[in-house]
């Protein structure tokens, strides 16, 4: 099912008019309406503002089927990848058909790469970053803190924050973000 009809069905599955989600999401009723329509494609950041307006992880947009099991396996090939310009890969690995109050996400920075000053969620109080390989700078509210392998850093994200990787070698990177 294309990405655009996804959002349509979620939307309605909720209960949801247009306007509401596009109010929830903080986005023009009309964005919307085009997306929906699939006369444009939703960058990143747009989908994230959507899944919050939902309640629902990114992955759902994805969700191959709408099977229902009390258990839901996934495997992170042939997943869904974000490239983003800066350098950046974002891996939702959040369950597709489960609620949950968490979305986990791998981000892969390459040398050089970046997140880049994202919007900041209203409703996300708390983040969770756990540095999996490599080392990266945390740029947040003015100060730089470098966080190596193995290290964890919980923040408020609603403060300016971003991540870049000034070093030779890739870095991973595992995002928890409540829901």
């Amino acid at each position: 099912m294309p990405v655009a009809t996804r959002i349509r069905t979620l939307r309605e599955r909720k209960g949801l008019s247009l306007r509401a989600l596009a109010d929830a999401a903080g986005i023009s009723p009309a964005t919307l309406s085009q997306i929906e329509q699939n006369q444009t494609s939703p960058s990143v950041a747009t989908l994230e503002k959507l899944a919050h307006g939902l309640r629902l992880p990114i992955a759902a947009f994805f969700a191959e089927s709408e099977e229902e099991s009390p258990v839901e396996v996934l495997s992170m090939d042939g997943g869904v990848t974000f490239k983003l310009r800066e350098g950046a890969e974002l891996v939702p690995m959040a369950a597709q058909r489960h609620p949950s109050s968490f979305e986990p996400i791998l981000v892969r920075l390459q040398p050089g790469g970046c997140l880049g000053e994202q919007p900041f969620l209203i409703g996300i109080e708390s983040e969770f970053v756990w540095v999996r390989k490599g080392r990266v700078i945390l740029h947040f509210d003015g100060s730089d803190i470098e966080v190596t392998e193995t290290q964890y850093v919980y923040y408020d994200p609603r403060r300016p924050h971003n991540w870049r990787n000034p070093f030779e070698t890739m870095c991973e990177l595992l995002m928890v973000r409540q829901r």
